[in-house]
C-alpha cells in the first residue's frame, strides 16, 4: 500500500512538473536570456541567476498557496477559474505555435536593454511577466487546488513549480552556451511541440471545469 502511494505521488509530481515546464516555457526564453547575458560579466550573471530563482520561486509559491484563498475572497469558484484559465492557456498555446509569444517577450526585453540597474530588469520584465506570467500564475492556482500544508502536498504541488524556476535560472546562467549548442531552429521546434501539448492540457482544464459545474 505504501509503495502504491509513493508511485502515485511521483506520478503527480512528474505531471505537475511537466505542466509547469510548459507554462513557464524556459526554452523559449533562452535566446532572450542570451541577448541579455552577453553584455553581463560572469560574476553578475551568477548573482542575477540566483536572484531570479529566489524571486520567481517566492512568487510562484505565493500564488500556489494563496491563489485559491484569493479566489474565495473574490467569490470566484475554482471551476469557473479552471474554465477561464483553460481558455487563457489555450490562447498561450496558440501564441507559442505561431511565435506571437516570442515577439512580445523580445519587445519587453528590448525596451529595457539600456537599463543600468540589472536587478530592476530581472524583476521586470524577466521575473514578471516573462517567467511568472499569467500562464504560470494560472497553472499554479489550478495545480494547487485546495492546498493544505503537508509534506506530501509540498512535494507534488509546490516542489514541481520551484524545480522549474530553478531550471529557468540555470538556463539564464548558461544561456549563451545553450543557445549556441541547440541553435534557433531546434528551440523553435521544441517550443511548437510544447505549444501543442499545452493546448491539449488547456482543453482538459476546460472540459474538467464544465464537468465539475454540472
Amino acid at each position: 500500500m505504501v509503495t502504491v502511494v509513493k508511485v502515485f505521488m511521483h506520478e503527480i509530481f512528474l505531471q505537475n512538473f511537466f505542466k509547469a515546464f510548459i507554462a513557464l516555457d524556459p526554452i523559449a526564453l533562452i535566446p532572450i536570456f542570451a541577448s541579455l547575458s552577453i553584455r553581463i560579466d560572469e560574476k553578475k550573471i551568477l548573482f542575477l541567476s540566483f536572484f531570479l530563482f529566489l524571486l520567481t520561486s517566492i512568487l510562484i509559491t505565493f500564488f500556489a498557496i494563496f491563489g485559491n484563498l484569493f479566489l474565495d475572497f473574490m467569490g470566484v469558484s475554482i471551476y469557473s477559474f479552471q474554465i477561464a484559465g483553460g481558455i487563457f492557456l489555450f490562447f498561450i498555446a496558440f501564441e507559442m505555435l505561431f511565435e506571437k509569444r516570442n515577439e512580445r517577450k523580445k519587445k519587453f526585453v528590448n525596451d529595457k536593454l539600456n537599463n543600468q540597474f540589472l536587478q530592476s530588469y530581472i524583476i521586470f520584465p524577466i521575473a514578471v511577466p516573462l517567467v511568472v506570467g499569467p500562464s504560470a500564475i494560472t497553472l499554479a492556482i489550478l495545480v494547487s487546488e485546495k492546498f493544505t500544508f503537508s509534506i506530501a502536498n509540498f512535494f507534488y504541488q509546490i516542489l514541481p513549480l520551484i524545480s522549474v524556476t530553478l531550471i529557468t535560472s540555470i538556463f539564464f546562467l548558461s544561456s549563451k552556451l545553450i543557445a549556441k549548442k541547440l541553435g534557433t531552429s531546434l528551440i523553435l521546434i521544441l517550443q511548437k511541440i510544447f505549444g501543442i501539448i499545452l493546448g491539449a492540457l488547456a482543453v482538459e482544464f476546460i472540459i474538467n471545469g464544465f464537468k465539475l459545474t454540472l
